[in-house]
């Protein structure tokens, strides 16, 4: 199976692709044009595919099941950012910019899928392409899921990449078992009484007591887990008060939590609620906490899978351009939710050339190394075969 040939004959088009998907920029839950030219390129190379029940995702399918199918993701959505990289195919949509490196991924995952095509009639099995929505807001992977995207046939491994701006482009990162952390997000409502700031004393301030309940809920990290676990409980926004002379009656407190554990996230959940709740009562007022839609489990990455991963890049990067994490990254992704489901592994790909200044993501000047897209499809569609042929 020669993947360089192919590669050297689409490779041009490939990164056309991806500036026009980077040209042409969409929102969460807004990617109907990028679903459509994404259909598109499937269409023209005869990749056969069907768009989900809900959402913008589409599933492609190249090959036959057999015993083996190994599912490929990339994410499709934008960010509400604006670009000021200066390039010439910068975002043509005001505040709206790749600036997560979705094109990036989208462009990858659809140059995967012309070689592998090429090479249809040689696979031992199949592969499906996932592309997937609202990575960035409600977790687009949970309803490609129960759209039934891992079954008939039935996946067997998942594979997806990131783009890594602090990493050199050539080079990948990877780790073994947890690489993202589970994430929640949270609301407190602090209920107090109130009065004239000349008279406190007629009131119940829920200033004061969301500042305790700020302080109190740091303990959480500090003292309610060892040194060695590692636990994130941010207060993002406070929202409170109407007036300087006015004693607030009614406090809200949002924020997240992080951990790289489905079990200590419960024992997260149960602690803040309890300290919210306890803190405000003590203080003469009351609290109540609700949680968000769309919590994240951990992505843990696969032993086997992630093996024939670091295989498979050392054999086309060389051993020097691999390298393996010791420390999970406490940032999620919701392609934990087919890691939940299916053995895989996920990996960080190196998008900034050597003497590049390096922008991280979400930065709107942000801009990936172009010649990372082959280094993508290269490890994507050899790492395809391999679990296939395993």
């Amino acid at each position: 199976m020669d993947l360089n040939t192919g590669l050297s004959a689409h490779l041009e088009e490939i990164i056309q692709i991806r500036r026009h998907i980077h040209m042409y920029p969409e929102l969460s839950e807004e990617e109907t044009e990028t679903a459509g030219y994404i259909a598109s390129v499937l269409e023209k190379y005869q990749i056969p595919f069907r768009r989900t029940e809900t959402g913008n995702g589409i599933v492609a399918q190249i090959g036959n099941p057999g015993n083996k199918c190994v599912g490929l993701r990339a994410d499709i959505d934008a960010l509400p950012v604006t670009e000021e990289t200066g390039l010439p195919y910068a975002s043509k949509k005001s505040g709206v910019m790749h600036a997560c490196g979705h094109d990036m991924h989208t462009a990858i995952l659809l140059g995967t899928g012309i070689l592998l095509k090429e090479l249809e009639d040689q696979l031992p099995g199949a592969v499906k392409l996932f592309f997937q929505p609202a990575e960035e807001t409600i977790g687009g992977a949970k309803d490609m899921i129960t759209d039934g995207c891992l079954e008939n046939p039935k996946v067997t491994e998942v594979v997806a990449l990131h783009v890594d701006p602090t990493t050199r482009s050539g080079d990948i990162s990877l780790k073994y078992g947890p690489m993202n952390a589970a994430s929640d997000e949270f609301s407190i409502s602090i209920e107090g009484k109130a009065c004239h700031g000349a008279h406190p004393e007629q009131g119940t301030d829920a200033i004061v007591i969301a500042a305790q309940v700020v302080s109190a809920l740091q303990t959480i990290s500090s003292r309610s887990f060892a040194p060695t676990t590692p636990v994130i409980v941010t207060i993002g926004q406070i929202h409170g008060g109407t007036k300087s002379n006015i004693v607030c009656g009614n406090v809200i407190l949002s924020g997240t939590v992080r951990s790289l554990s489905a079990d200590v996230m419960k024992e997260i959940r149960r602690l803040v609620e309890e300290i919210s709740t306890k803190t405000a009562q003590a203080m003469g007022g009351d609290a109540s906490v609700s949680w968000g839609a769309n919590p994240y489990p951990p992505l843990v990455n696969d032993h086997r899978v992630s093996s024939i991963l670091e295989q498979t890049a050392r054999q086309i990067l060389g051993d020097d351009h691999v390298h393996i994490r010791d420390a999970a990254s406490l940032g999620a992704d919701d392609f934990a939710f087919f890691t939940e489901k299916v053995p895989g592994v996920y990996f960080d790909l190196g998008t900034t050339a050597e003497g590049d200044p390096i922008y991280p993501l979400h930065s709107e000047k942000m801009a990936p190394d172009e010649t990372a897209i082959e280094h993508g499809i290269r490890i994507m569609a050899s790492a395809a075969l391999k679990l296939l042929q395993e």
